[in-house]
């Protein structure tokens, strides 16, 4: 048995409403082994306590995993003209990487890079990301001779309703279903209980997010997230991020899966993203 935790960064605003508003969208899953679940969880709440130990001073050691540390608070660090905060945020993103990469954990998603003056629709391109991912998570079991469950982080109840629905439709339909190894539609949890949705989070947030920004750019030069920093996650994670991908090849011998780029403003490639 295999999950696939579902998270998103960035919003899906205009990238120029604000100079908060953000330039990109990704929606991640992680992909992790169900064995490997406990051990995975135990060493995400031992890196929040090592990395972060003001937020974990009291209380019963399993409540931590309620008290979350967010990408968005990593980014801010990033961004800090501290340099100890900046190399505090490395560090962490450096054994995130690295526990992800010992627990043996694959990562599939999209990247969404907005167009100046238009926002995303966020029913439609959530529910297209999470119909892409789930069909890649589904060749992915079947690589594995395994079955699975998406779990994703809850969005409100209309529309993680609109989203599993959209998985129901066609995983049911007399036509056949695109997803044979998934047990079921996608279910939605509160990220505070569960460690494969931190970590999902984290990796969209702290490491995705920036490294897209840096590679497609900021069309709002007054943005927060036009910050040079990004290039330098990008330099130092971007291969990392490329190597924890699921990638396949479909019958035709494309290549298929992983994170998949749609640059809805100048249409680049997806391989820009790790610099090719």
């Amino acid at each position: 048995m295999h999950f696939c935790y579902l998270d998103e960064s960035g919003g899906s605003e205009a990238p120029d409403a604000s100079r908060e508003a953000t330039p990109v969208m990704v929606i991640l899953g992680l992909v992790a082994d169900a064995a490997r679940v406990p051990a995975l969880t135990r060493d995400f709440l031992a890196l929040k306590r090592q990395h972060f130990p003001g937020l974990y001073r009291t209380g019963p050691a399993l409540d931590h995993i309620k008290v979350e540390v967010k990408g968005s608070d990593i980014l801010h660090m990033t961004r800090h003209q501290s340099r100890d905060r900046r190399r505090q945020a490395a560090r962490f993103r450096t054994d995130l990487l690295d526990l992800t990469l010992t627990h043996g954990c694959r990562t599939l998603g999209r990247v969404w890079v907005k167009e100046p003056g238009k926002p995303l629709d966020p029913d439609a391109t959530y529910c297209y990301a999470v119909q892409d991912i789930s069909r890649h998570f589904s060749q992915y079991l079947q690589w594995q001779s395994s079955e699975g469950l998406l779990i994703a982080d809850g969005r409100g109840h209309h529309r993680n309703v609109g989203t599993a629905h959209s998985i129901f439709t066609q995983k049911w339909r007399t036509a056949g279903d695109p997803y044979p190894s998934m047990a079921e539609v996608p279910l939605f949890a509160e990220s505070n209980n569960h460690a494969g949705l931190q970590l999902a989070d984290l990796l969209a947030s702290a490491l995705v997010f920036p490294i897209a920004v840096a590679a497609y750019g900021s069309s709002n030069p007054t943005s927060v997230h036009a910050s040079a920093r990004y290039e330098e996650v990008r330099t130092s994670f971007g291969r990392q991020i490329q190597s924890l991908q699921y990638r396949y090849r479909d019958e035709m011998g494309q290549w298929r899966g992983g994170l998949v780029v749609s640059d809805k403003a100048q249409h680049r490639p997806g391989s820009l993203l790790f610099g090719a």
